[in-house]
């Protein structure tokens, strides 16, 4: 039976991580939590970090730590990167030039490393990693007890 690691609440509903392949969504807030009910048999355990994005996506600093922070990884060890391998310049250069997502998360990524900003927006970090992250910009932080979340 799996527990989730992390409960994230965005302006597209909640998301219960359970590992870094296993994940359950919904439309909750919040307020009205689906993730404290889903009906898959999975738990969401005491001391389950919980981060509410939505005060931080409201702010000019929240933006930019959406766009250039890193993705995170439920089961990494606290104080782990997993880092994004660089592409070789030339497919790099290709992926910029067509002007796609991919190539402007690349440059991003590229000016943080060359910066010493580490992780970019396409490393992972871990849970405790991500819920610092999101705090400095002014996430809502909590952790669920039972079927509440009691906000710090």
């Amino acid at each position: 039976m799996e527990t989730a690691k992390l409960v994230t609440f965005g302006r597209g509903g909640d998301t219960v991580y359970y590992s870094a392949n296993s994940r359950c969504e919904g439309h909750g807030s919040p307020e009205q939590p689906h993730a404290a009910r889903c009906d898959d048999g999975r738990t969401i355990p005491d001391g389950c970090p919980v981060i509410d994005m939505l005060p931080a996506v409201q702010t000019a600093e929240g933006v930019r730590w959406v766009i250039r922070g890193p993705m995170v990884n439920v089961d990494l060890p606290d104080g782990e990167i997993s880092r994004c391998p660089q592409p070789s310049d030339l497919l790099a250069s290709a992926l910029v030039a067509a002007g796609g997502e991919l190539g402007v998360l690349l440059v991003l990524q590229a000016g943080q490393r060359a910066n010493g900003q580490q992780p970019g927006p396409l490393d992972s970090v871990s849970v405790d990693d991500y819920v610092r992250g999101w705090r400095a910009v002014g996430a809502r932080i909590g952790r669920y007890l039972g079927d509440q979340i009691v906000w710090e």
